[in-house]
């Protein structure tokens, strides 16, 4: 349990304050958010490349050489204990959304965060019942089409011929989720580029700032002006450019700083309900 200090209790007046005072907030959502529902880091000590080691930079071009094969293989490991990827896929199976993705839900309901850019594959952020979301490296529940970028639920594929093929182009489907090697889909990358330029607060939550290119976005919105508000256990790269850093788990700390964001709307006679 995480003990609430003076000092953290200052924080987190400030932190509310700051987002107060934004038009515009952007939460910036990486693997450290999940954490609290189960689902192992990828980096770091138990993380699931420290344990497997890091994924080859060649994993997209050699879907793209044999997507066949590669869908072939993806169904022989999917029920195989001690296999990565099974270990993965039972994690976030069974992971449920946390306090802190709630606590965002909430603070976008109220009309007090605009968006929320995530590194999570996950879904939870969905589950949870985010609206204005951009994931930047997919989402493991949808299929994505190479060749005209469609993006559709899993579930709504069939699986009768390996590759599957695009219902609107005929092209080959892969996961949604952005491959090493794999460029993120321009949309996607133009939106999340368009929130951190527009943006004047950032939250920064449970994010490493190691991957590139969403590592860049805080930069990119502390050149145009915006306020920084880290959220995570560790100090991390991007801790030296933070306005405020509140030291501790996401899902600990996010619902402290939306009672402090509604205790200081509350004082400054704002009335609270669902955003327009």
């Amino acid at each position: 349990m995480l003990e609430l200090t003076a000092e953290l209790s200052r924080f987190l007046d400030q932190a509310a304050a700051l987002m107060l005072r934004a038009k515009h907030v952007v939460a910036l959502a990486g693997a450290g958010l999940s954490v609290e529902s189960g689902i192992p880091p990828f980096r770091g000590p138990g993380g699931f490349w420290t344990k497997y080691g890091e994924p080859t930079n060649l994993s997209y071009r050699e879907f793209i050489q044999d997507p066949k094969e590669w869908w072939e293989a993806r169904f022989r490991n999917e029920d195989r204990p001690g296999d990565p990827v099974y270990e993965l896929k039972v994690a976030v199976d069974q992971a449920q959304p946390n306090p802190g993705h709630y606590s965002l839900v909430e603070l976008e309901r109220l009309g007090l965060l605009q968006c929320v850019v995530t590194q999570n594959v996950d879904n939870l952020h969905r589950e949870a019942g985010s609206r204005s979301l951009l994931e930047i490296h997919g989402n493991r529940t949808w299929l994505r089409c190479v060749g005209c970028g469609v993006r559709r639920r899993r579930d709504g594929y069939h699986f009768d011929s390996l590759p599957p093929r695009c219902t609107d182009c005929s092209g080959v489907i892969k996961m949604d989720t952005v491959m090493f090697g794999e460029p993120i889909p321009e949309d996607v990358l133009l939106a999340c580029r368009e929130q951190a330029e527009s943006c004047d607060c950032m939250l920064l939550v449970g994010t490493s700032g190691t991957g590139n290119p969403a590592a860049r976005l805080p930069l990119v919105a502390k050149e145009r002006g915006a306020t920084l508000i880290e959220i995570n256990p560790e100090e991390t790269t991007l801790t030296q450019w933070c306005d405020i850093t509140l030291s501790g788990p996401s899902g600990e700390l996010l619902p402290l700083l939306l009672e402090r964001v509604l205790l200081e709307r509350g004082k400054n006679g704002d009335q609270d309900g669902a955003a327009p």
